[in-house]
Formats: structure tokens, sequence, C-alpha cells
């Protein structure tokens, strides 16, 4: 039974990949690289874009630091009118509704509470972690611990959300339970408790929590 869903903003709430896949390929192309879109996306999904940054620094004599500066400069202008996945926020909902709690974890600044806030979905959440807290990023277990520890959770009933392989080894590295997102059929992340390939598969493996709940209630 899970209770508690921790949730990866980018490609698993958010269908923000596009644009920042135009930016990354814009900044690579701009410094006298050149990327094909589908290789970008899948060496992205599989490491993460600061990896894929340090590596192309290494290249073109550009520190990550400088690269990842110019990549968020860049992506602002894409991103500014990201949409939730078309069931992204029924899910959420439906979780709560369960007597779950939803949490974020996320790279972004605080700027991703605001996104939230703008689709009226941020009284959706009990808390998270945002970039603004400087903890170290996924597949590091710190920012679920963190929330562990701050919201009193259970690690046996709570559960790590993402799209992306470094998710669920972080939910693995923090000892919680983990739901890869299959979003884009790439079967990245076979280590995951759960693998689901739409979001509307998640509150099922929350509602068995619900009814265990009502059923002591009505015993006692």
């Amino acid at each position: 039974m899970l209770v508690n869903a921790i949730w990866d903003f980018d490609g698993t709430l958010y269908d923000s990949y596009p644009g920042m896949m135009k930016a990354l390929g814009a900044l690579v192309t701009d410094n006298g690289g050149h990327f094909d879109l589908a290789a970008l996306y899948r060496t992205t999904k599989e490491t993460s874009i600061k990896q894929f940054l340090t590596t192309f620094g290494a290249q073109i004599g550009r520190s990550v630091t400088d690269l990842e500066a110019d990549y968020h400069h860049r992506a602002a202008a894409y991103l500014q009118d990201i949409k939730p996945y078309p069931t992204a926020l029924a899910v959420l909902r439906a979780i709560k509704s369960q007597g779950g709690n939803n949490l974020l974890l996320t790279h972004r600044d605080h700027s991703a509470w605001k996104i939230l806030a703008k689709d009226h979905a941020a009284d959706l959440f009990l808390g998270g972690v945002d970039a603004d807290l400087d903890l170290p990023r996924k597949p590091a277990p710190d920012s679920i611990q963190y929330l562990l520890k701050r919201f009193q959770l259970n690690p046996a009933v709570t559960a790590m959300i993402g799209d992306r392989s470094l998710d669920v080894d972080a939910g693995i590295n923090a000892g919680v339970k983990t739901i890869y997102f299959n979003v884009d059929g790439l079967n990245a992340a076979p280590q995951a408790d759960f693998q689901v390939d739409h979001l509307e598969e998640i509150p099922p493996l929350f509602r068995v929590y619900k009814l265990l709940s009502t059923l002591k209630k009505v015993l006692h």
C-alpha cells in the first residue's frame, strides 16, 4: 500500500521536454556543435542535462557552470507556457482525495511552484524540495530524505515517481518505493518497483490504503 507520492516535475507532471530540447539544441548549435534530436533526447533522459553539458563543455572548452547558466537563460523563453500532461492534475487530485499526500521534488527553482499555482495545483501538494534548498541532485537520496524527515513520512508507504532512471535510483537510495513513468517508451528503469505507461495507472496503487483505513475504522 502507498500513501505518499513524491513527484518529479519536468517530464513527469509537465510536458516540458520539447522546450528543453529546443533550448539545448540551440546552445549546441551556437557553440559549433551538431546534434540529432532523438539522440539528444535519449541522452538527457538516460543521464541528465547537466551530465550532457559537462561532456559537451569538455569538448568545447567551456565550464559546466557557464553552460548551465546559458542553457537556463535560453530555456526560460521556451518554458513560459508549459502545460501539465492531460491527466496530471486529475491524478494529483485523485491521490489527495484518497487520503494520500503529494510532494514535489524538482531541480527547478521556486518557479515550479509558480507554474503549479498558475494551474491551481499548488494546494494539491503537502510540500516539496526545489533548487533553492541547494541539496545534492538526484540520484543522491538527500532530497527524499529531507522530505521524509520534514513531513514525518514512512518510507515503506512512500514512492518516488519520475520519468528517468535517476529518479528511480534516488528513490532506491533513499529506501522508498519507486514508480517509473515510461512516458517515452524507453523502458529505462527496470529496477523500479512499478512501471506505468500512463499517469492514470498511478492512483490505484494508492487506493488500497484508503480501503484499508476505512476498514480499520469500521472494525474499531
